[in-house]
């Protein structure tokens, strides 16, 4: 069973946007896996550096449907993206230089907490304003 699932209460109906965390479910589930395992920490490295750039790319693509939307509350959505951007680069960078400090199951409760609250609580937010643009057009029989 894997560590975080994807529930369709975690939808903002935006097709995109709920790819991007699926994806980020997913790389959450290879860490997790990774530590379980105990591999490498140079692949534990490479998971969490997996996360931080898709982190970036996907609060970037959020932030643009954002606007793009005229979501209201942007700039502090945005402001919490940079907070997770920059708690996501301390882990990446502590685990670079001493991976033995890390607790490596308080990141992952961290990151499950996160992502989760952060879907259901600040995305669902924007999720009224993005409902129509991110639509996957029906199927054609």
């Amino acid at each position: 069973m894997p560590f975080m699932e994807w529930r369709d209460e975690y939808s903002v109906h935006h097709a995109t946007l709920d790819f991007d965390h699926q994806m980020l479910i997913n790389i959450i589930n290879q860490l997790h896996d990774a530590i379980q395992t105990k591999q490498d920490t140079a692949v534990i490295g490479m998971v969490i550096g997996s996360l931080k750039r898709y982190v970036e790319t996907h609060f970037k693509r959020e932030e643009t449907v954002m606007r793009e939307c005229r979501f209201p509350d942007l700039k502090a959505h945005a402001r919490k993206h940079r907070e997770i951007e920059a708690t996501v680069n301390d882990v990446l960078t502590l685990f670079q230089r001493a991976p033995q400090e890390v607790d490596s199951q308080e990141v992952l409760r961290f990151l499950k907490t996160w992502l989760v609250n952060h879907i259901l609580k600040s995305d669902m937010k924007y999720a009224p304003y993005v409902e129509h643009e991110g639509r996957l057009p029906a199927a054609v029989d």
